[in-house]
């Protein structure tokens, strides 16, 4: 498929070179079509790379999206920012995003709609899940009445993501030499001691809030969708 092989090869390219090193002429080289058939589904190099972002990131949610069908335990706070953070970590494009990296992204990250509707997206569909959770009392406090809730958990997992982009003086702090999967428990232990309640949830409990959880995502995938040509597909990534 044209448009799948396109934007593989840009993603190739933007990860060997960078967004403001790549051209349209080596995209459409790399992916075997016409310079002409890249600008019939993308009018600009940063609407292209945006759709890049867009693909990666749908992929992850996507991901989420059936770990949660398939196990209702999914929707517990550690256990699905555990499998987010993995899976931001090993996807290089959705990790550049995370930690904010301008010599990857470029504009893609400062001017994209598809960059910022990510983040924003990525904060609307967060406050919604807090609720869920308080609501289903997997959540020990209350997000509508304590205003540093989302600071506080935000603070904690987006340490650990600036972490593992390695800025000056990272590899000094103990603990750095742990592999990938150890810093996801790591970070599962903090989430479990500061934000969820002592006692386990029933299973009857899960299943309503993880209904829940995938209409969030349902929407989320919806949204996503918006940014890539109808013949766009992406395969769900497993952790």
């Amino acid at each position: 498929m044209k448009v799948s092989r396109i934007l593989d090869a840009a993603e190739e390219l933007l990860l060997a070179y960078g967004y403001r090193k790549v051209t349209i002429d080596e995209v459409a080289g790399r992916a075997g079509v016409g310079k002409g058939t890249v600008y019939l589904y993308w009018t600009s190099k940063r609407d292209l790379f945006a759709a890049v972002l867009a693909r990666s990131t749908a992929r992850l949610v996507a991901a989420q999206f059936a770990a949660v069908r398939a196990d209702p335990a999914e929707v517990r706070l550690h256990r699905s920012i555990r499998r987010s953070f993995l899976l931001t970590m090993r996807s290089p494009v959705v990790k550049a995003l995370a930690t904010g990296d301008h010599v990857m992204l470029g504009e893609v990250l400062t001017r994209s709609e598809a960059g910022s509707h990510y983040v924003l997206g990525k904060v609307d569909t967060t406050a919604r899940y807090l609720t869920i959770l308080y609501e289903h009392g997997l959540l020990a406090e209350d997000p509508a009445t304590d205003p540093t809730l989302f600071y506080r958990l935000s603070a904690a997992v987006l340490g650990s993501y600036l972490l593992e982009a390695g800025p000056p003086g990272t590899d000094d702090i103990p603990g750095a030499e742990l592999d990938l999967e150890a810093k996801a428990d790591a970070l599962v232990t903090t989430l479990r001691r500061a934000f969820e309640p002592a006692t386990e949830p029933s299973e009857a409990t899960l299943r309503a809030a993880a209904g829940e959880l995938a209409d969030l995502y349902r929407q989320w995938l919806a949204d996503l969708a918006g940014y890539l040509p109808q013949a766009t597909s992406f395969e769900v990534e497993e952790v």
